[in-house]
């Protein structure tokens, strides 16, 4: 059985204080380092823009293109980095040089995870939830050099699923506890971010107690289901673009046509409305004004 929670999070406290400060300067340099190269091409894109070396939407979309490309590889690797550090006693320098090696192999374990995790939400939310702490532990067993790419997801959901009441309420308690600091009042801006890293610390902990429960653990074949999953995740954020594009379009060509336009009111029902908001109208002020609050809710309900 799995060590009690008891036990996990007072061996979890040990390990966040030994690798507190390394874990910090992980985290430091990497948010430093992804900010940098993400804000790089706006200096030179806005001059090119401003000397009219080529088109503005050119300039920029390969600017913006630029910054993508280098937030989701930069923040890749110091989230590998962080993990490391978190998981292990090398040291912050070890921690970045191996996280920027093992970088490609940690995005795919952590591209299948995500894919089959949304895949699950997008079939209904419970399957999502359940996939999320099946496989939660695969990135951690992809870096510790155990299996790579889908063998880690698989090794994580061998060793999560015989133990998987135990995995989830221990997730959702760790959820909680790097929760409860933001609540503090005045100082749990501070505290957040000096805390929540003991996250990582206790799920590498977790991690690292069901590997010792389970090192062989027998594996199912998840290629197929993962890629159905994929498959599922693709096809329902295409449709739901797509189908929100064109509402897009319908709603703005009824907008130029004028069919969106509510009607006016003519000069008796504007100057009843003005009675009212004084104070003064009458009754019959009132019936006016209320027949056209309904006339413009009947309008808008039949806008396009």
């Amino acid at each position: 059985m799995l060590p009690s929670v008891e036990s996990w999070l007072s061996a979890s406290w040990d390990d966040y204080r030994r690798r507190f400060w390394p874990l910090m300067a992980v985290l430091a340099v990497g948010g430093l380092v992804t900010a940098f190269f993400v804000f790089l091409p706006l200096a030179p894109a806005g001059l090119a823009a401003f000397l009219g070396l080529g088109s503005p939407w050119l300039i920029w979309g390969a600017a913006s293109a630029f910054a993508l490309l280098a937030g989701l590889w930069f923040s890749t690797w110091a989230q590998a980095a962080a993990m490391l550090a978190a998981a292990t006693d090398s040291g912050a320098d070890k921690a970045l040089r191996e996280g920027w090696r093992l970088t490609p192999a940690f995005a795919w374990v952590l591209s299948l995870v995500l894919l089959a995790v949304c895949g699950g939400f997008a079939v209904l939310i419970l399957p999502g939830m359940i996939l999320s702490v099946l496989l939660f532990f695969a990135p951690f067993y992809q870096l510790g050099g155990e299996e790579k790419g889908l063998g880690a997801v698989e090794l994580s959901f061998a060793r999560v699923r015989p133990q998987f009441g135990a995995v989830a309420g221990r997730l959702a308690t760790l959820a909680l506890l790097v929760w409860v600091p933001s609540f503090i009042p005045y100082v749990g801006w501070l505290l957040s971010p000096l805390w929540a890293p003991f996250g990582i610390v206790a799920a590498a902990r977790l991690a690292a107690d069901l590997r010792a429960l389970a090192p062989e653990p027998a594996r199912p074949s998840l290629g197929p289901a993962i890629a159905a999953l994929s498959l599922v995740f693709v096809v329902t954020s295409f449709s739901i673009a797509y189908f929100a594009a064109r509402g897009a379009a319908a709603m703005y060509a009824a907008y130029a046509s004028g069919e969106m336009a509510l009607p006016a009111p003519d000069a008796s029902t504007s100057q009843s409305l003005i009675s009212l908001l004084r104070g003064q109208g009458s009754d019959e002020d009132v019936q006016r004004s209320l027949t056209y609050v309904i006339a413009l809710s009947s309008a808008a309900g039949k806008a396009p």
